[in-house]
């Protein structure tokens, strides 16, 4: 055997037990892509059958899990495919089905579920003795069967009950609080436009920057290939093959992809006898006709007896008012329902040209000697105004037919549209995100600026503008602070950096099967469609046999024995008997003769015992010749008619996997846009608060600025002791700092979860190793503290700006308490200097605090509950409190900026 073999086998067992493991550990996105990539890499027919029982239990998994029924669904409806694959023993397709059955109470999958439940019946029944677990799959499937032969005998609807589809209410969400968006939205309000338009520019280099210390190299990898692509093909908008991972960005292209490659359209050897939908010129005849009976006698009499006249009949758009009408009142009801059906099967696109032909081809005006070209030559051919010559039997016969064809199918494709509009609802981008010329900046919609975007942006194509982009933009209200604020919850498959590919793999996957089961379906109906075709065939050359019988008959001397039609037939099998080539062949002439000369209802398609057929044909071999025109007739006015119904059909299971593969199409684009979205907001939001933050300390920095220049004009104007001075300076100090202390309310934010005592202990909160790193906490923290509303309604006076830096020095100290040990350093070595140079700068209570804790005198009850309490949560309970921000979206600051306002009550 090829040593290559085993190294296949090898392989595939090692990538199977990858994918189990990972399904195991819950993560089914990997185990899909796994799969896939073992289909991409050999085909999906050359796998072994363990891959497609374990994608099949995947998806089976995934139905059991999803809380809404159209994607319980789709889910369902993309296992079967993979089941079916696998030809192991189980009762998991006939499972799948039958759950779908009674969720859409559907006559064709309960047909379905019961068919493959006696399939697999069989296989169990052909391996003899069974073992426990065959035989529970044996009593399920048993009872599968049953209770689906049960729901087709009473009866079903199709129709199943489904609320409107409406936008979930968690949808969305803000990411700050309140507080916070005022707090921007006032400093927006603020900017200038220029430096508006300027922060509407999205600097590519810093978001690198900003990405990578976030990310690490994953998120660099992932915004490069974003960049890359934006770069290159100048759109954010594409389509993604889940299974090769190929892009696309013309949908076409992309379609024909997945027909081609990925086996999502019927591969059929020949397009020869593949149905045709009717077009709309078609169309247009039907439905602008009179569709008024024809005096068939009279416009017979005028064919022959007055051509030219004929010929000079005027149509418009097919139809001639110059045909002698008859009147028949039971005619012109019978051609309006036959419009009617007409144009209804056209609009639900399942009216094959094949049933248009066979209506027109009716030899109505043969029984009056008008010949085909006497027809053509009248300018009936190609308009449906010659079904108006028919009687009243032709009529009632194409009425009955059309009355057969179904409109529609209930197969839950429409289930599979709903899930897959739910899922691309969220993913939908209204924002217009450009270039400028060297791809450094990305610009962000103008209209941003001006209010709120309604329409969506589906093409994504990308211009590259000039630095004056917005020159024309005036900027109005401040949408864009809730546009920043504002986010989509998004399936995490969805977020960034993780790859393209990932985004909504299990649900494409699952369409892809269902289309794939639809091309079985497809391929199913039309190979039945082929044994009418050949059946047919086989018909017409029994008819010609005795066709020509009949006109050997006319010719022979006068008499020479008549041949029976029976007997000749049979001579013709046994000579065809041991034909097995192509159909249609020798065996199916057999088969079909035993049904003409048995008068069988129907054809039945029994090719088993060839030579038991030939004894029944020579067993019949008297029977008259009428009875056998008769019966050839009737087979072949059923084997048309079944062929005519196949066509609706193959047309209905086309129009179904059509529906399937434009979800599919709209599953597989994918828009930078969308992937960035929320990581841009992020960025942007950070460096609002810069700005904010930055404004801030410039304004202390005035402040402070204005305060030396203050105290040096005074040191210059005043004379005294230097004690008497810092005695006016302690008190006035206090006393204004107290004022604003107590008339300073900052903005509440969301109150803190309540902290567990022995969740951190003091020495296991943040350790910081050197001075340095100290210092560069503080001036951050300094950076970071949101005083700006503060500082523009209190920066009067020089005793109003020591307050407000007595505040800020307050921030500092609270949040130094998280590093308790370089806190405790500092109060220790510095005990006495604290105690006499900071007065005016911090609070008796807090100063006095520092001093206890520095001399480890600190009693219970030594000072207010409140204090003690907000000391212990801030440093015993840090870690919580990273914890709590982190999982709300909250900045840090604004906790303790409210901590700060209940220490100064």
């Amino acid at each position: 055997m090829d040593p290559s073999f085993f190294e296949t086998a090898e392989e595939d067992a090692r990538l199977e037990k990858i994918a189990q493991d990972h399904f195991a550990q819950g993560n089914h996105i990997k185990a899909l892509e796994v799969i896939e990539d073992a289909f991409s890499k050999r085909g999906k027919e050359d796998v072994p059958g363990m891959f497609h029982l374990l994608q099949g239990s995947i998806l089976y998994h995934l139905a059991k899990r999803a809380k809404k029924s159209d994607v319980t669904f789709a889910f369902l409806l993309g296992c079967v495919e993979p089941f079916t694959d696998d030809f192991g023993l189980h009762a998991f397709s006939a499972c799948a089905l039958f759950e779908m059955a009674k969720q859409l109470d559907s006559e064709l999958y309960y047909k379905k579920a019961e068919k493959d439940a006696e399939l697999r019946l069989s296989l169990l029944e052909s391996c003899g003795e069974l073992d426990s677990a065959d035989l529970e799959t044996q009593r399920t499937l048993t009872n599968i069967s049953n209770e689906a032969e049960l729901k087709i005998l009473q009866g079903c609807t199709g129709k199943i009950s489904v609320p409107a589809l409406e936008e979930s209410k968690e949808a969305r969400g803000m990411i700050r609080s309140d507080a916070e968006g005022k707090r921007l939205r006032s400093h927006w309000a603020s900017m200038s436009v220029e430096a508006k338009k300027n922060f509407m520019k999205v600097s590519v280099s810093k978001l690198r920057g900003y990405v990578e210390r976030l990310y690490g190299e994953e998120g660099k990898k992932a915004l490069e290939e974003v960049l890359d692509s934006t770069r290159t093909n100048k759109k954010w908008r594409f389509w993604m093959c889940r299974t090769c991972s190929q892009k696309f960005f013309y949908v076409k292209k992309f379609r024909n992809h997945l027909e081609q490659e990925h086996g999502a359209k019927f591969k059929r050897a020949t397009a020869k006898n593949m149905p045709q939908m009717v077009n709309e010129a078609w169309a247009d005849m039907m439905l602008v006709g009179g569709w008024e009976p024809v005096d068939a006698v009279a416009a017979a009499e005028m064919i022959k007896t007055r051509l030219e006249s004929v010929k000079e009949f005027v149509y418009e758009k097919g139809w001639s008012k110059d045909w002698p009408l008859a009147e028949d009142e039971e005619r012109t009801n019978l051609l309006k329902q036959i419009q009617y059906l007409l144009v209804l099967l056209w609009e639900s696109k399942v009216l094959s040209f094949t049933t248009l032909e066979w209506m027109m081809e009716l030899p109505i005006l043969a029984r009056f000697e008008v010949t085909e070209s006497l027809i053509t030559e009248c300018g009936l051919v190609g308009t449906p105004q010659r079904i108006c010559f028919w009687d009243c039997h032709e009529l009632k016969r194409i009425r009955d037919l059309l009355k057969l064809i179904k409109f529609e199918r209930d197969d839950g494709t429409d289930l599979v549209c709903r899930a897959v509009e739910r899922l691309c609802g969220r993913t939908g981008v209204k924002e217009k995100i450009e270039f400028d010329e060297r791809f450094s900046f990305m610009l962000l919609d103008k209209r941003l600026l001006r209010g709120k975007i309604d329409p969506f942006d589906d093409e994504g194509a990308i211009d590259v503008c000039k630095h004056d982009y917005y020159a024309k933009t005036q900027p109005q209200g401040d949408d864009i602070i809730t546009w920043l604020l504002d986010y989509l919850l998004i399936d995490g498959s969805f977020e960034f950096p993780r790859s393209a590919r990932a985004h909504n793999l299990d649900i494409w996957v699952a369409i892809l099967r269902a289309i794939h089961y639809t091309c079985r379906d497809w391929g199913t109906k039309y190979g039945r469609k082929f044994e009418n075709l050949c059946y047919d065939k086989v018909l017409t050359d029994a008819k010609n046999l005795c066709t020509s019988e009949d006109e050997r008959r006319r010719i022979a001397p006068e008499g020479e024995a008549n041949v029976a039609y029976a007997s000749l037939l049979g001579d013709r099998c046994e000579e065809l008997k041991t034909d097995n080539g192509d159909p249609p062949n020798g065996r199916h002439f057999v088969f079909a003769v035993r049904d003409v000369l048995e008068r069988a209802p129907d054809p039945t398609f029994d090719f088993d015992d060839l030579e038991a057929s030939l004894d029944l044909i020579h067993g019949l071999k008297d029977l008259s010749d009428g009875t056998v025109l008769e019966s050839i007739d009737h087979l072949k006015s059923v084997v048309t008619d079944k062929v005519l119904l196949a066509d609706s059909k193959i047309l209905l299971v086309e129009k179904s996997r059509i529906s399937l593969l434009n979800e599919l199409t709209r599953l597989s684009a994918f828009d930078y846009r969308s992937y960035i979205r929320n990581l841009l907001k992020r960025f942007m939001r950070d460096e609002l608060n810069e700005i904010v933050k930055m404004d801030a300390l410039a304004k202390v920095a005035a402040a402070e600025a204005d305060l030396l220049s203050s105290e040096k004009q005074e040191k210059e104007k005043k004379s005294g002791s230097k004690n008497k001075k810092r005695g006016v300076i302690k008190k006035t100090s206090t006393s204004t700092s107290t004022d604003i202390e107590q008339n300073v309310k900052p903005e509440s934010s969301p109150p803190l979860n309540p902290v567990e005592e022995d969740c951190v202990e003091p020495e296991d909160t943040l350790n910081i190793a050197a001075n340095t790193d100290n210092q560069k906490e503080t001036a951050k923290d300094l950076q970071n503290m949101p005083g700006e509303d503060l500082l523009s309604k209190h920066m009067e006076s020089p005793h109003v700006a020591a307050a407000t830096r007595c505040n800020l020095a307050l921030d500092m100290t609270l949040k130094a308490l998280c590093k308790i040990k370089v806190l405790k350093e500092y109060l220790v070595l510095n005990r006495d200097e604290f105690a006499d140079n900071q007065e005016g700068q911090v609070p008796y209570a807090l100063r006095d605090f520092f001093t206890a804790f520095a001399s480890k005198t600190i009693k219970e009850g030594m000072y207010s509950g409140e204090l003690v309490m907000m000391m212990q949560q801030a440093v015993g309970g840090w870690k919580n409190v990273v914890r709590f921000c982190e999982k709300m979206k909250v900045r840090p600051e604004i906790l303790f900026y409210e901590a700060v306002a209940k220490l100064n009550q």
